[in-house]
């Protein structure tokens, strides 16, 4: 079952620049790529609106390339998107069929737009009011990918905003975005995990409906490890394996059921792990959160390109 959906393109033109690169005799091979954005949901906010306005890349060959974001549907030259309207296997489109050279990139850097009324960037909390959401310098600088030779190539930003999203310090004082947890998959190389949860997995009294998630972490093999919760690596306990990714457990009203859910996730040996109370797992500090809980709710899984796998969390 392919897992990606075809969107609407937004505008017709981009602009791509290159600094340093002499194109007067240029024997460079080129393809067409495009970006999209996806979110793995925070459970503590209503929305994440994220305005984002250039991707810029890093070359192996030192070249930089600046590409600006499609226009969206009022003409502006940057897409403001709710991150939280698009989970799972869901994703916003925000460069079109874009032209440059193959090879390996070092690096990409988002440029948001960003300020202290938030006008472009803010999030709304739970139950809350809306608050600023801010970027160092107004850049997230995340990791490499490759180009290749094929017609179109189209890659997903995937937010997990679990591991991205910071309260800044002092209370009133908003949101922090930062590059943690936010990946640049492949799609062609790429698959998506869901699945239902047990009810009665709910067992004891720190264990309640809303404090359910589900843990992901890379390879097989786990079982002599621990697993850690959320927490940058300067906080991780030795013998700790860091989570890629955690999913919320959400009640469908249509098949009645507890169920979970990542989408774009690279293929390969995973290990999946429920616990039923990890709703205070702060994104940079270890929280010594049991996972599993219960303790046997672990399972070791294998994803396969664009195809989706179910595993469902039983007693």
């Amino acid at each position: 079952m392919s897992i990606f959906k075809t969107l609407p393109v937004l505008a017709v033109a981009t602009l791509l620049s290159a600094c340093g690169s002499d194109s007067s005799n240029d024997s460079t091979q080129y393809a067409k790529v495009s970006f999209s954005v996806s979110d793995a949901p925070v459970d503590t906010m209503s929305e994440v609106m994220v305005a984002f306005d250039k991707i810029e890349l890093q070359h192996e060959n030192g070249n930089r390339y600046i590409i600006e974001v499609d226009e969206d549907d009022d003409g502006y030259g940057y897409q403001g998107i709710d991150l939280l309207d698009y989970q799972g296997k869901d994703s916003a489109l925000i460069v079109t069929d874009e032209e440059i050279p193959v090879g390996q990139y070092k690096s990409m850097i988002l440029h948001i737009l960003s300020d202290e009324s938030a006008s472009y960037s803010w999030v709304v909390e739970s139950g809350g009011g809306k608050e600023n959401l801010g970027v160092p310098s107004s850049k997230l600088k995340l990791g490499g990918f490759d180009v290749s030779t094929q017609a179109v190539q189209s890659f997903t930003l995937e937010f997990d905003l679990r591991q991205a999203l910071v309260e800044r310090g002092g209370s009133g004082k908003g949101y922090h975005l930062k590059p943690n947890g936010v990946k640049i998959v492949d799609n062609d190389a790429a698959s998506s995990l869901w699945g239902s949860v047990d009810l009665n997995l709910y067992d004891g009294d720190l264990c309640l409906i809303n404090d359910g998630f589900v843990y992901l972490y890379q390879n097989h093999g786990l079982w002599g490890k621990q697993l850690s919760d959320n927490a940058d690596s300067e906080y991780l306990p030795d013998g700790y394996v860091a989570p890629y990714s955690s999913a919320p457990v959400v009640w469908n009203d249509e098949t009645n059921q507890l169920e979970y859910g990542f989408g774009f996730i690279p293929a390969g040996e995973y290990t999946a792990a429920f616990t039923c109370n990890a709703a205070d797992d702060h994104p940079e500090t270890f929280d010594n959160i049991q996972i599993a809980n219960p303790e046997e709710q672990r399972e070791e899984v294998i994803l396969y390109q664009t195809k989706e796998t179910r595993f469902d969390f039983k007693i």
